[in-house]
């Protein structure tokens, strides 16, 4: 039978002396509570591990609750199946193909979206002139299937499948999911887009006075600059006349007293 003298008596050679350090049996009731603590008698101790009695917690098995919180495999949080093309009978059946083989793989669809279609005017030339010779209005459908918490492991077999499978004339592409995508469920609002480039045009006045006002700063500035520049030339160039003048009141004087 273990006993927690025999346990002290293996634990305690691993001890240092100095810091004394301790082991400590928790006892716990049938319910779970903490009921005793037994503990060395040592001032200077440090706890460096908390062991179950094993006489009485016999066939209890301890799991930190961590190991429940992450899968065990990575996952991609959300992806986007985007599918276009001009065909709808063809991309309307794929469409439902892909929605299909994520049920049957236990993938989370939270999203199925058909986009508008976009209409564009084609039209071709008859030979050497500009007259047209055939036209052709064209809709290109949109559709997007969006997936969540799709594991790395069941995520190329998922994209295989879809590759493999695709119909001819259909665009696939498999990326993030684009907010740009979502734009055309919001109803514009007129009135708010009014405010919104009044106010980008009082934004711009106040832009283009501001600058003006340092333009004038600046050159202000410069002004300023340029007067103490000649306050501070003058002197010399004052003394730089002076000897002109005293030569020319001598050749003065001299004209006088001839």
């Amino acid at each position: 039978m273990i006993t927690m003298s025999s346990i002290l008596a293996r634990v305690k050679p691993l001890l240092t002396p100095s810091p004394y350090r301790s082991c400590f049996f928790v006892r716990f009731n049938k319910s779970g509570e903490r009921i005793q603590t037994i503990k060395s008698r040592n001032d200077k101790v440090e706890t460096i591990c908390a062991v179950p009695d094993p006489t009485t917690n016999r066939g209890i098995i301890y799991e930190p609750p961590y190991l429940f919180e992450t899968d065990l495999y990575p996952n991609y949080s959300s992806l986007a199946v985007s599918i276009r093309g001009y065909d709808y009978v063809v991309l309307e059946g794929y469409f439902r193909y892909i929605q299909k083989l994520a049920n049957t793989l236990d993938i989370k669809v939270p999203e199925a979206v058909a986009i508008p279609a976009k209409s564009s005017r084609v039209t071709i030339l008859k030979p050497r002139s500009a007259q047209i010779d055939v036209e052709h209005h064209l809709n290109l459908y949109h559709r997007i299937v969006k997936f969540a918490k799709v594991k790395a492991t069941l995520a190329p077999i998922i994209f295989e499948c879809i590759r493999l499978n695709i119909p001819e004339g259909v665009e696939l592409k498999i990326d993030v999911p684009d907010p740009a995508d979502d734009e055309f469920r919001y109803v514009p609002d007129v009135e708010l887009k009014q405010l919104q480039s009044e106010l980008r045009a009082i934004d711009h006045e106040k832009e283009e006075t501001q600058k003006a006002k340092e333009a004038k700063r600046a050159l202000k500035q410069k002004e300023k600059a340029q007067a103490m520049l000649l306050s501070i030339l003058s002197p010399f160039n004052d003394e730089s006349l002076l000897p002109n003048s005293s030569t020319n009141d001598t050749s003065d004087n001299d004209e006088e007293s001839k």
